[in-house]
C-alpha cells in the first residue's frame, strides 16, 4: 500500500466507525426519538474528532503489544 492509500484507509475507517458508534450510542441512550438524525449530525463530529487521531496512533501501539505478547 502506498502512503496515500494508508491515509485514505484510516480516514475512511474513522468515518465509518465513528458514525456507527455515534448512531448506536444515541439510539441506546435516547431511543428512536423524532429528531434522531439532527442529534446524530450534531454529535457525530465529536466522535470523528476522537476516532481520526486514534486510527493513526493505535495501530502501531497494538502491533508492538502483539510482538511483546508474542501472539
Amino acid at each position: 500500500m502506498t502512503k496515500k492509500q494508508i491515509i485514505f484507509q484510516k480516514f475512511t475507517t474513522a468515518i465509518i466507525m465513528s458514525a456507527c458508534m455515534s448512531f448506536t450510542m444515541i439510539v441506546v441512550n435516547l431511543g428512536f426519538v423524532p429528531n434522531l438524525f439532527s442529534i446524530f449530525l450534531r454529535r457525530w463530529p465529536i466522535g470523528f474528532a476522537v476516532a481520526l487521531p486514534l486510527s493513526f496512533i493505535l495501530p502501531p501501539l497494538v502491533q508492538k503489544l502483539i510482538k511483546v505478547l508474542r501472539i
